[in-house]
């Protein structure tokens, strides 16, 4: 209320709800039947980073917000209504009736055409702002790949990567022990670039789909962002086809077959090239898949937090992740995008 976005009226109406939650950060959901709606993150002090984090985020919805030259991320980002940067609470407008992907994907057992061809619009959108339109702004870019393509570098990472369970250990030991997978993850680090924003989280529960906007996306979570190489995005965005549709099916130790799954990135990734560069061609094709290679090994180790033994859905995603690497299934991926480019990776 001291901040002007609620009056006592609002808040006793008897037509409110509040709710809040725990992950990295605590998250509260203030909605109102009539009247603004508020979705409030707060950096939790027991998790490193997480206040620097947040105030990267909202410093990126301000510069959104003032900067003519980022004007066009206005309307795919939520807006920001108020940072305080003493606790590292940010308020954003809430999205009512709001739904994220991954629902709407399970909703409709597979994720609308529509939908993925705004995914990438999105991605293309923002990958195009100039790099020299985002150096003035006051953000804490830190332009470093992901950690998965950090894993021997010194002080190494491994150890507390190791530390979340025994079965994230298990799944470290196990790419570390694959060296066609350490040399791609090596080969990708040496030519990371950094002349691109990235919005580094790019999967689909940090897109929400506005049913009062016909359905219009807005892409959420920049905590991650970075300058940083498009690719990873881009491979992120292909990879989430891969993990839902795991996710949906039963677990299993069989091998997972990729092959159908392959058709259904078609509309995301020709949308990225059609609004991002028709002629990048066959180079960045093989950047983007071994960025999915890179992005199913997280996942894969994500799905092992807290557990003794990788479950069959971690171990499914290390193995697409190393199928992912042969050339006759690039060569199915690529025909199944549809792109005229020929990878020659």
């Amino acid at each position: 209320m001291s901040q002007n976005l609620l009056s006592r009226k609002e808040l006793v109406d008897g037509s409110s709800v509040f709710m809040m939650g725990r992950q990295r950060n605590r998250f509260f959901v203030f909605k109102q039947l009539h009247g603004p709606s508020y979705f409030i993150k707060q950096a939790h002090e027991g998790e490193p980073g997480t206040a620097a984090s947040v105030t990267n985020e909202a410093r990126i919805y301000t510069a959104v917000q003032s900067h003519d030259s980022l004007a066009p991320l206005r309307d795919i980002i939520p807006q920001l209504r108020h940072f305080d940067e003493a606790s590292a609470t940010l308020t954003l407008e809430l999205i009512k009736d709001a739904e994220n992907l991954s629902a709407i994907a399970h909703r409709h057992e597979t994720l609308p055409t529509s939908c993925a061809k705004q995914m990438g619009a999105i991605a293309a959108l923002y990958h195009r702002v100039a790099v020299d339109d985002i150096d003035h702004i006051d953000v804490a870019f830190e332009r470093k790949p992901h950690w998965i393509f950090r894993l021997r570098e010194d002080p190494s990472p491994l150890d507390s990567l190791r530390a979340r369970s025994q079965a994230s250990a298990t799944i470290i030991d196990m790419l570390l022990d694959h060296a066609d997978l350490c040399d791609l993850l090596a080969r990708r680090k040496a030519e990371w670039q950094t002349d691109t924003l990235i919005h580094a989280d790019f999967k689909w529960e940090n897109f929400l789909s506005d049913p009062h906007a016909k359905g219009a996306l807005r892409l959420l979570d920049w905590e991650r962002a970075d300058i940083g190489d498009a690719a990873w995005d881009v491979g992120c965005g292909l990879a989430a086809f891969v993990i839902h549709d795991m996710m949906r099916r039963p677990e299993s130790d069989d091998r997972f077959d990729l092959t159908p799954v392959f058709e259904r990135m078609q509309p995301f990734w020709q949308s990225y090239i059609t609004g991002r560069a028709p002629d990048r061609g066959n180079a960045f094709f093989g950047k983007c898949a071994d960025m999915m290679v890179a992005r199913l090994l997280v996942a894969a180790y994500e799905h092992c937090y807290g557990l003794d033994q990788p479950p069959a859905l971690a171990k499914q995603l290390f193995h697409a992740a190393a199928d992912l690497i042969s050339a006759p299934m690039r060569s199915t991926l690529l025909t199944a995008l549809d792109n005229d480019t020929r990878c020659a990776a």
